[in-house]
């Protein structure tokens, strides 16, 4: 068997794994499309596809809420033959609420450079509506270990233990949570939901907030 030969039967057979990793990605990524369309139906939610020349996701809603899955792509290369793709996870519903903010703790130290980190996120979170948050010391010494809670009126913000119970055991990226006038949202950033599973995780912690 000559050096052409034999390259060209790796060649092949490179092609057909290539081919059978796509055909099972593929399927895995319809059997889950079909799943959440299953469980939107059954819950009466209203599901939307949605693409865009640089972005792609999911828009699932009721009437008292928004859950939008989305990735976006800069269209710019960020490195030889890959591209920037952000993606972010967002429940929303347009409940009043006083100004709150809920997040994972970074740091148990309490420094000058701490708070002004902690100070310039929430600025970022919550503009002008930020310089009105105080440290609300809410919850069992396990949720204040691992999330940071600051709102308006600390003393008029409840988290129901089962809400507690839910962040704790939280996979992935933390949720982050805004509360103000205009309402409620949910944020996990850098991460785009797909599993049925994940979405009904997302949207009873969101439902908590109403």
């Amino acid at each position: 068997m000559n050096d052409i030969m034999l390259n060209l039967i790796v060649l092949a057979a490179f092609v057909v794994i290539g081919a059978v990793i796509f055909v099972w990605v593929r399927s895995r990524q319809v059997r889950t499309q079909k799943a959440l369309a299953q469980m939107a139906l059954e819950r009466g939610w209203k599901i939307e596809t949605l693409r865009e020349p640089l972005a792609w996701g999911t828009r699932i809603s009721s009437p008292r809420w928004t859950l939008t899955a989305l990735s976006r792509s800069s269209g710019q290369e960020s490195g030889p033959g890959s591209t920037d793709v952000s993606m972010t996870t967002t429940w929303s519903a347009p409940t009043p609420s006083q100004t709150f903010f809920i997040g994972e703790r970074r740091s148990q130290m309490n420094s000058p450079l701490v708070e002004s980190g902690m100070r310039t996120v929430l600025q970022m979170a919550l503009g002008a509506e930020a310089q009105s948050l105080q440290k609300a010391e809410i919850g069992s010494d396990a949720f204040q270990q691992r999330y940071l809670v600051m709102a308006q009126r600390p003393e008029e913000l409840s988290l129901p233990s089962a809400m507690q119970s839910i962040l704790l055991n939280w996979k992935g990226t933390k949720p982050l949570i805004k509360g103000t006038a205009q309402g409620v949202t949910i944020e996990l950033q850098g991460t785009h939901l797909r599993k049925p599973e994940e979405i009904s995780a997302l949207v009873q912690l969101g439902e908590m907030f109403l």
